[in-house]
C-alpha cells in the first residue's frame, strides 16, 4: 500500500514539475496541459489511444510550422516596410529553418522535457538532428490550440525580447554577403568581380538588373533584381552557398588563380626581348 501511495505522489511530483517547466518556457499558465504533454512526446515514445490514434507530436509539429510562419512573416512585414518580397522570403527561411530552431529549443530547456525511446532501434537521441526544432513546432502548436494565435504571437516575441531570435542580427548577415564574398577573394588573393549582365527597363516597377559574380573568369552565380545592391548581395550569397556545397568547385577557383598568376609571372621570359627583335 505504501509503494502505491509512493508512486501516485512521484506521478503527481512529476506531473507538476512538467507544468512548472512548461509554465517557465512559454511565459504563461497554460489552460491544457495535455496539448503541451503531446507536444513534447516523440512518435518513438508514442501510444494509442482507445481509438488507435497515436498521441505523439506529429500532427503539433504540422500545425506549429504553420504559425510560426505566420507569426514571422508578419513581424518581418511590419518591421520591414521598405524592402521587397525576396529580402522578407529569405529572412523568413534563415529564421524558420530547423537547425535554428533547434538551436531555440535547446536553449530555452526544451530537450530536457521531450520524451523519447529509441531502445527499439537502438539509436541515441541525438540521431535525429531536427528533433529540437520538431518540439519546438510542436510547442507552438499546442501553445495556439490552448492560447490562439495572439498567444502564439506573444510566446515568439516573448522569444525575442529574450535574445533567442534575433532579427537584428539576421538581417546584418543577410545584408552583407557581398562584403564576406570579396573578403574570401582578398584572403585568397582571388579576382572577384560582379559583372553587369543585362539591363531591363520594360518594367512599370523600374529597371530590371541582372549581375553575375566572376572568379578567376568562371561565372559562379547569378541574380536578377531591380537594384544594383540587391542583385550584387544575392548573387553573392549564392557563390557563397555554391561553395559550400561543393568545397572542389572553390578548390578549382583557387587552383585556376594559381594558374593565372604562374602564368603571369612567366609572361616577361615569353616575350621576346629587344634584343632578339
Amino acid at each position: 500500500m505504501n509503494k502505491i501511495l509512493s508512486s501516485i505522489k512521484f506521478l503527481f511530483r512529476k506531473k507538476g514539475e512538467f507544468f512548472a517547466s512548461i509554465e517557465r518556457i512559454v511565459g504563461f499558465t497554460p489552460g491544457h496541459i495535455e496539448y503541451y504533454q503531446q507536444a513534447l512526446t516523440h512518435r518513438s515514445a508514442s501510444m494509442r489511444d482507445s481509438k488507435g490514434r497515436r498521441n505523439d507530436n506529429e500532427r503539433l509539429e504540422y500545425l506549429g510550422d504553420a504559425v510560426i510562419e505566420t507569426v514571422i512573416s508578419d513581424i518581418l512585414y511590419h518591421q520591414y516596410p521598405k524592402r521587397d518580397e525576396g529580402f522578407l522570403s529569405t529572412m523568413r527561411s534563415k529564421l524558420v529553418e530547423r537547425k535554428n530552431l533547434g538551436r531555440i529549443a535547446k536553449e530555452i530547456g526544451l530537450l530536457k522535457l521531450l520524451r523519447t525511446d529509441f531502445k527499439d532501434s537502438g539509436r541515441p537521441s541525438t540521431h535525429n538532428s531536427y528533433l529540437g526544432g520538431n518540439a519546438f513546432e510542436a510547442l507552438v502548436g499546442a501553445i495556439y490550440l490552448d492560447r490562439g494565435f495572439r498567444g502564439s504571437f506573444r510566446f515568439i516575441r516573448r522569444l525575442m525580447d529574450q535574445g533567442h531570435i534575433d532579427i537584428a542580427r539576421t538581417a546584418r548577415v543577410e545584408e552583407n554577403h557581398k562584403s564576406i564574398l570579396l573578403e574570401w577573394g582578398q584572403k585568397h588573393k582571388a579576382d572577384v568581380r560582379f559583372i553587369l549582365q543585362s539591363e531591363d527597363r520594360s518594367s512599370s516597377r523600374g529597371t530590371k538588373f541582372c549581375y553575375t559574380v566572376m572568379v578567376e573568369g568562371r561565372e559562379v552565380a547569378s541574380a536578377t533584381g531591380y537594384s544594383k545592391k540587391e542583385c550584387h548581395q544575392l548573387a553573392a550569397k549564392r557563390a557563397i552557398k555554391a561553395f559550400h556545397r561543393n568545397p572542389n568547385f572553390e578548390r578549382s577557383l583557387l587552383q585556376m588563380r594559381l594558374i593565372h598568376r604562374v602564368v603571369e609571372d612567366l609572361m616577361p621570359y615569353a616575350r621576346p626581348s629587344k634584343e632578339a627583335q
